[in-house]
C-alpha cells in the first residue's frame, strides 16, 4: 500500500458522551486505528476539538458557559487536559505527539504560515503526530463561529495532504436534511460541491460541537479545488478511520477523480 499523508478531524460531540464529558473509551480506540495508519507507513495529523468540553470536565461545570472569557478559560483549562490524555494514549503506542495551536490569522500570514508548514514536516519527519486545534484562548471570533472542519481543510492544504477524515456523529452526507426527511438518501460519492448544497446545507450543529453539515461541505469544497480527497463518516463505526483510508468507508467521499 502506498503511504499517504492524512488528516484526521473529530469533533466535540463524537469525542463525547451522553453527560458531555470525553470519552475515554472511543478516544482509545480512536489513537489505536490512527497508531494502526502510522505502523502502516502513512503520515497522519490529528485535528481535534474537545478543549472546552474537557475544561468544562475539569473545572465541574454544568454548562457550557456563554460568556467569551469564561469560555476561554474552559478551554485554557481542557487545552491541556486533552494534549495530556493523547499523549498518553499515543504514548503507550510508542509515539510522541506535538501540539499545534493555530487561529485562522496565523494560515493567512505569509510569515507565520511558512512556519507553521515548516513544523509540521518537521514532526513528521520525526515520527510525531502533531494534535492541532484553534488557538480558543485568543481567538475570540473563532469561540463563537468557528470550526475545526475549516481548520482541518487549511492543514491539508498547507501540507499537501492526500485525504482529510473528517469524524462527526452523522454517517455522511445526506440529500435531504435525514432529521426531518425520513425519505432522505445517503450519498456516497460526490465529485464537485455546489454553491446550491452548501445553501440548502445547514449552518450549525448541536450540543458542544460549533460546525454543522454546511461547514463540512465548504471544507469539502476547498479540498477538492485542491484535488485533495474528504471522507465524511460517523466517527463511532468500529475501524472507521483505517477503513476511510483504505476506501472501504461506509460514508461519503468527496473525491476529484470522480469527474467524468
Amino acid at each position: 500500500m502506498m503511504s499517504k499523508r492524512i488528516v484526521i478531524k473529530v469533533g466535540s460531540n463524537t469525542l463525547t458522551n451522553e453527560y458531555n464529558k470525553l470519552d475515554h473509551h472511543f478516544i482509545a480506540t480512536l489513537v489505536e486505528q490512527i497508531a494502526d495508519l502510522c505502523r502502516q507507513g502513512h503520515e497522519v495529523v490529528l485535528v481535534s476539538s474537545g478543549a472546552i468540553a474537557a475544561g468544562l470536565e475539569v473545572l465541574n461545570l454544568d454548562k457550557r458557559p456563554t460568556d467569551i472569557p469564561s469560555l476561554q478559560a474552559c478551554a485554557s483549562v481542557g487545552q491541556v487536559a486533552l494534549v495530556e490524555m493523547y499523549g498518553a494514549q499515543f504514548g503507550r503506542r510508542g509515539f510522541p505527539i506535538g501540539q499545534v495551536l493555530l487561529t485562522k490569522p496565523d494560515t493567512e500570514n505569509e510569515v507565520s504560515y511558512a512556519h507553521a508548514k515548516d513544523t509540521f514536516e518537521r514532526l513528521l519527519a520525526l515520527g510525531a503526530i502533531p494534535i492541532v486545534n484553534e488557538n480558543d484562548t485568543v481567538a475570540v471570533e473563532e469561540i463563537a463561529f468557528g470550526d475545526n472542519d475549516t481548520l482541518a481543510a487549511l492543514v491539508a492544504e498547507m501540507i499537501g495532504a492526500d485525504h482529510v477524515v473528517i469524524l462527526t456523529d452523522i454517517d455522511g452526507y445526506y440529500d435531504k436534511n435525514p432529521m426531518i426527511c425520513p425519505d432522505a438518501q445517503l450519498v456516497e460519492r460526490v465529485a464537485e460541491v455546489s454553491e446550491e448544497m452548501i445553501e440548502d446545507a445547514g449552518d450549525s450543529g448541536s450540543g458542544l460541537g460549533s460546525g454543522g453539515m454546511r461547514t463540512k461541505l465548504e471544507a469539502a469544497k476547498s479540498l477538492l479545488d485542491h484535488e485533495i480527497t474528504m471522507t465524511l463518516c460517523d466517527g463511532r463505526c468500529a475501524n472507521v478511520v483505517v477503513d476511510a483510508v483504505a476506501g472501504s468507508s461506509s460514508g461519503t467521499v468527496f473525491d476529484h477523480s470522480l469527474v467524468e
